[in-house]
């Protein structure tokens, strides 16, 4: 099932929340996910395979390493009134 819009947005935001603690906060993140829904070995294949097929300087050289921004904006409240 895909995710909302919203869902997406704050999916995006707790990422970027969790690299900005550090691979630490990653590793126990990753433990207590694989904890939870009992799937260690592929959570371990996963990386295996990113460690594969990702290269670091290729991701931050063509922009792969950050995450899109957000395209959540403020809106005026006055926004659409009629001038009083």
């Amino acid at each position: 099932m895909p995710l909302s819009f919203l869902d997406r947005a704050r999916l995006d935001r707790g990422v970027e929340h969790l690299n900005r603690l550090g691979s630490r906060a990653l590793a126990e993140f990753l433990m207590q996910l694989s904890a939870t829904i009992g799937g260690q070995p592929a959570i371990l294949r996963l990386l295996a395979d990113y460690e594969d097929r990702l290269d670091p300087k290729r991701l931050r050289a063509t922009g792969g390493d950050r995450m899109l921004p957000s395209p959540i904006r403020a809106v005026p409240a006055d926004l659409g009134r009629a001038p009083e």
